[in-house]
C-alpha cells in the first residue's frame, strides 16, 4: 500500500528578472534578444519569470507582465559597460546576488566585474553564463537561493523546552537566527495542551478514522487512543495557522501525562503537509527538517542511531513517528517508551537516502552522508519504525561513535549530499 502525499502543493516560485544593457545597443535588436532568453526561462520547471525593470521601460517588449510580488530577481546582463547600473540596483536589493549573463556582447566581461567587487565586499553572488546546459545550471541555483530566502523569512515554533541543550535558549535563538535565517517563536506547553482540550470531537473521530482507515492494521491502540492523536494534530494545526509557523518541534513526552497520548501521528501528519515537525523540542532537528524541505521540497524521517557497525557501515535508525508517504505501508502501534498512546510502524522504501545533522561550531556545520537503505527485520526493543542504512563511507559511522553532533539524525529520500553542500559553502558563513 503506497501512502499519497496529501499536502498542498506549493505555487512556483516568482523571478523578477531584470534586463540591463548598455544605452548604446540597438534596441531593435535588444528587444528581440529579451524575447529569447523569456522563452528559455519559461522553460524552466518550478518557477514563473516576470520581465521587470530597474528604472526605464524601454528595453522591456512587455513592461505589463513585472510581478508586485516576486521572491527572488534575476539580473540579466545582455552587454558590456552595465556594471556601475547593476552594482547600484544589487546594492538596494541588499540580498545574495545570482547574475545571468548573455554569452557574447562583452556581458561577461561586465558580470565578471561586478562579481569581483561584490566578492570583496563580503557579498554573496554566483554568476551563470548562458552557454548550453544554462538553464538546469540556473534552475539548481534558483532552488538554492530561494531556500536561503524562504528560510530567513520562516518562524519555527518551538513548544516546551529540552532539560539538556549545549547552550542557553537566548544563545541558540540567535545563532540560528544569524547563520541560518529562522526566527524561533516559544510557546509554554500549557498553550498546546489547552488547544487540544478545545478541539471538535467529531472532527478528531473524521482525522482519526482516516489514520486508521489507511494503515495495514492496528496492534495496540484502542479508539479512545486514535481520535487522542487526532485532537493533537488538530489543535498543533490550528496553532501553526493562527502564529503563522512554517515549522514546529514539541516536547512530546510532557503529553504523555496529561493527554495519556502522544505526539507521533501529528508531528508525522503535519510533515506530511508541508509542515516540518520534530519531536522532544529539538530545535536543530526541527531546523534540520526545515532546511530539508526547502532544499528539496521532501519531508523527512528524524530518527535515533540505534546500532552502528563500522565494520559493515550499516546503521540501524529507529523512531516512533515517520511521514507516512516516505513509507510503502505502515501499522498503527503503542508509543515505545511510555506504552500508550500511538505511533507509526513503517516501512521504508528500499533505495537511496541523504543522513544529515545540524552542529558544530555555532551550529553552522552540517554532517551528511549518502546510503542506501536495506531490508530488515523489525527488533520489538526499538521504537516502532526502523530503517538500515548502508554507507559506502563507512568513515561516517566511525566519525557518528568518535565525534557525534548529537544523536537525532535526518533521513530525505535521495542523494542530495552534493546540493547540501553547495548551499553551505554558497550561504552558511559565520562570523568570528
Amino acid at each position: 500500500m503506497m501512502i499519497m502525499n496529501t499536502s498542498k502543493t506549493p505555487r512556483p516560485a516568482r523571478i523578477s528578472v531584470v534586463p540591463f544593457v548598455s544605452d548604446l545597443r540597438d534596441e531593435e535588436q535588444i528587444r528581440a534578444r529579451i524575447s529569447g532568453y523569456v522563452e528559455k526561462l519559461q522553460q524552466i520547471k518550478g518557477f514563473e519569470f516576470y520581465l521587470s525593470s530597474p528604472d526605464r521601460e524601454r528595453v522591456l517588449p512587455s513592461p505589463d507582465r513585472a510581478h508586485p510580488d516576486s521572491d527572488m530577481t534575476l539580473p540579466l546582463v545582455l552587454s558590456g559597460g552595465t556594471e556601475l547600473q547593476v552594482l547600484e540596483f544589487l546594492a538596494c536589493l541588499d540580498e545574495p546576488a545570482l547574475i545571468l549573463a548573455h554569452p557574447s556582447d562583452n556581458a561577461l566581461a561586465a558580470s565578471l566585474e561586478i562579481l569581483a567587487i561584490f566578492n570583496a565586499d563580503a557579498h554573496i553572488a554566483r554568476l551563470v553564463q548562458a552557454t548550453p546546459g544554462w538553464q538546469e545550471e540556473l534552475r539548481g541555483l534558483l532552488k538554492m537561493f530561494g531556500a536561503r530566502a524562504r528560510m530567513k523569512r520562516a518562524r519555527l515554533g518551538v513548544f516546551g523546552s529540552r532539560e539538556i541543550e549545549t547552550v542557553p535558549p537566548w544563545r541558540l535563538t540567535k545563532a540560528v537566527k544569524q547563520v541560518w535565517g529562522p526566527r524561533l517563536v516559544r510557546f509554554d506547553m500549557d498553550e498546546l495542551i489547552d488547544a487540544i482540550g478545545t478541539v471538535d470531537p467529531k472532527e478528531a473521530k473524521d482525522v482519526a478514522f482516516e489514520f486508521a482507515q489507511r494503515a495495514r492494521c492496528i496492534f495496540e491502540p484502542e479508539e479512545d487512543a486514535l481520535e487522542g492523536s487526532a485532537k493533537i494534530y488538530l489543535a498543533l494545526k490550528k496553532l501553526v495557522e493562527q502564529h503563522r509557523l512554517d515549522g514546529i518541534t514539541v516536547k512530546c513526552f510532557d503529553l504523555l501525562q496529561p493527554c495519556n497520548n502522544t505526539g507521533c501521528y501529528a508531528l508525522a501528519r503535519l510533515s506530511e503537509e508541508g509542515i516540518p515537525a520534530a519531536c522532544e523540542a529539538d530545535i536543530l532537528s526541527c531546523l534540520g527538517m526545515f532546511f530539508i524541505h526547502e532544499l528539496t521540497s521532501q519531508p523527512s524521517f528524524m530518527a535515533n542511531p540505534s546500532v552502528i557497525d563500522v565494520e559493515s557501515g550499516m546503521i540501524r535508525f529507529a523512531h516512533c513517528t515517520i511521514p507516512r508517504t516516505m513509507t510503502s505501508a505502515y501499522r498503527i502501534r503503542s508509543h515505545f517508551e511510555s506504552g500508550i498512546g500511538t505511533a507509526v510502524e513503517g516501512d521504508v522504501k528500499p533505495g537511496p537516502v541523504t543522513i544529515v545533522r545540524i552542529g558544530g561550531r555555532r551550529f553552522s556545520e552540517v554532517s551528511v552522508a549518502s546510503g542506501t537503505v536495506r531490508e530488515c527485520d523489525l527488533i520489538e526493543d526499538m521504537c516502532r519504525t526502523q530503517v538500515t542504512v548502508e554507507l559506502p563511507d563507512k568513515a561516517f559511522a566511525k566519525q557518528l561513535l568518535l565525534k557525534p553532533f548529537g544523536n537525532h539524525h535526518l533521513i530525505v529520500e535521495g542523494d542530495h549530499r552534493q546540493r547540501i553542500q553547495e548551499f553551505m559553502e554558497l550561504f552558511i558563513q559565520v562570523k568570528p
